[in-house]
């Protein structure tokens, strides 16, 4: 008799007397339960510590179970703590699933300046990269000021755009904003502001180009392609959705506000129909390029990325940043559609590394 293929999804489970729940991937796993049970598979959500002791929760008869689970061929990383992956929980999962025989994907979170430096080995890239450096000295502050209009400052390992300063030079001096802070102000020269800067950051951040970015109403506008791995280093796009900004905001994060749109309704009001669908196509191939070169290059195995694209105001698209632990947020479900097509993607992936080992 085959032996039955098993798939875990590992993330942090809170669990009450009442409830057990998976966070802002509850309702996600349970689609993934779904689609792996159509597929045949042995399907459980599980923890760090639960997986060590052979325990997770399998969804049977439309709730979740407790229950003794085997090891899994393939889990799918899903803890949103970069603590919990440098905890030595997660490393003795790592030896387990080695010795095991069982593989991870999105093996870990890769921080900003790490993707940059990835995403720089590769020229064809170079035209979609913001120039980027990290912030080591006031001389790196001064020379992007002294050579964009604008500047951002973000923490390396920040997201949901939390945390990032948006740096403006004005007639007065240089105009400070942040994205979770409604305050303003302005510094005088490039040290007072370092100085402000230095008080207020306390982790590594990377200095970045400001982009001119197309808007809608004024609002900036990004784009969230959802990124999944097929077979090989060959990538699909799964979903594509814009982020519009809120009044005042410089980031289209929803998360901080941002309102989210079909990637359609905003090309359109920009172009042409077949303009449109060109533009379209172009953020689909950078996308998938962007995640081909994250597969390859970064250690571990990655099988699901959320890309974050931009346009600026000359039609030129950006990368502005990937996430290795994407939103579920950004994904809309059709009343009759129960399985989201990411769902199916993550578990047909599963498939994949499973009978490429067999």
């Amino acid at each position: 008799m085959s032996k039955q293929r098993t798939v875990a999804v590992l993330t942090e489970i809170k669990e009450t007397s009442e409830q057990t729940s998976f966070g802002s991937i509850h309702r996600f796993c349970e689609e993934l339960a779904q689609y792996g049970k159509e597929r045949g598979l042995f399907f459980y959500v599980t923890s760090p510590s639960l997986y060590l002791q052979r325990i997770g929760y399998q969804w049977i008869d439309g709730e979740w179970a407790k229950r003794d689970v085997p090891p899994a061929d393939v889990v799918y990383n899903r803890l949103h703590s970069r603590q919990s992956e440098h905890s030595p929980l997660f490393a003795e999962l790592l030896i387990r699933l080695a010795e095991e025989g069982g593989a991870m994907f999105n093996h870990r979170f890769l921080h900003k300046w790490e993707v940059h430096r990835l995403f720089e080995r590769h020229e064809y890239l170079h035209p979609h990269l913001p120039k980027t450096a990290l912030w080591s000295s006031e001389d790196v502050l001064e020379s992007f000021l002294a050579a964009f209009p604008a500047v951002f400052l973000k923490p390396i390992h920040g997201s949901q755009g939390r945390g990032i300063f948006c740096l403006e030079r004005s007639d007065g001096g240089i105009r400070l904003r942040h994205s979770t802070s409604a305050s303003t102000a302005i510094y005088s020269s490039t040290d007072t502001l370092a100085s402000a800067l230095r008080r207020r950051t306390k982790l590594p951040m990377i200095v970045q180009q400001g982009l001119e970015l197309r808007t809608l109403d004024g609002r900036p506008v990004d784009f969230r392609l959802l990124c999944h791995r097929v077979r090989n280093n060959h990538w699909r796009v799964t979903s594509a959705v814009a982020r519009v900004a809120p009044p005042d905001q410089f980031v289209a994060n929803l998360a901080r506000g941002g309102e989210l749109m079909a990637i359609n309704a905003v090309l359109r009001k920009w172009h042409t129909a077949p303009d449109a669908f060109h533009q379209k196509q172009l953020l689909k191939e950078i996308a998938m390029e962007a995640a081909a070169v994250l597969a390859l290059e970064a250690e571990g195995l990655y099988g699901e990325f959320g890309i974050d694209l931009a346009i600026d105001v000359h039609g030129q698209p950006w990368i502005i940043e990937v996430n290795t632990k994407p939103s579920k947020q950004t994904e809309t479900t059709a009343a009759s559609q129960t399985v989201r097509p990411s769902a199916k993607a993550i578990i047909d992936y599963c498939l994949t590394l499973i009978e490429e080992k067999e």
